[in-house]
């Protein structure tokens, strides 16, 4: 008989289509994260492996600009499209919305500051995403802290320590590499628990 075909993981299938990065920075600003995703080694990371669509929630800070687009095609509701060398990259950026829960949905790869909402609301998705975690020392706290490198610990997301760092290949060919463990509510430990706890408010 034939052999059976191997299943195929999110994680492949995400290899397979078009994919789609999602940023938020909160209620705050985050410029320098903001800034650099749209650094040309940012964008040709994403061109290398097929992400097609980029949407930034920007908050309070500056509105991102494409400087490496060799044309930038705006349309009337605020959308963009960033023309690269060999491919385009849809964008879309804005400063706040009701509920992300729609970007969240359709993202790939979700970059996020390390406030604990946005943290939970990534990993609490009933697909696994891929979160990571930027750490923004302007605004860090120790709970967020703590809470950030907790999860990475157990390997529900993945942390970086400066935004500059998503300019940096080798690093963004690691994120690629990374594949979440789906976050079922924590492990049982009273640190984690606290540390959760703590950052959602219930204590």
């Amino acid at each position: 008989s034939a052999p059976k075909k191997k299943a195929t993981t999110t994680m492949e299938q995400n290899e397979q289509k078009d994919k789609s990065v999602f940023v938020t920075v909160g209620t705050t600003q985050f410029n320098p994260l903001t800034s650099s995703i749209t650094t040309p080694e940012f964008l040709s990371f994403l061109s290398s492996h097929n992400y097609t669509s980029l949407t930034i929630q920007y908050g309070k800070g500056i509105p991102p600009s494409f400087p490496s687009c060799t044309n930038l095609q705006r349309t009337d509701d605020g959308d963009m499209t960033c023309f690269l060398e060999n491919q385009t990259i849809k964008c879309q950026a804005y400063r706040f919305k009701p509920s992300l829960i729609s970007d969240i949905s359709t993202a790939s790869l979700i970059l996020s500051h390390a406030g604990a909402g946005s943290i939970m609301e990534g990993l609490s998705f009933p697909s696994v995403k891929k979160v990571v975690v930027v750490i923004n020392s302007q605004l860090m706290n120790n709970h967020q802290l703590e809470l950030a490198h907790a999860m990475k610990s157990r390997g529900y997301l993945f942390v970086l320590e400066h935004p500059e760092e998503v300019r940096e290949r080798n690093v963004m060919e690691e994120v690629e590499r990374f594949v979440p463990r789906k976050f079922e509510g924590g492990d049982g430990g009273e640190d984690f628990v606290k540390i959760v706890d703590c950052q959602m408010g219930f204590v």
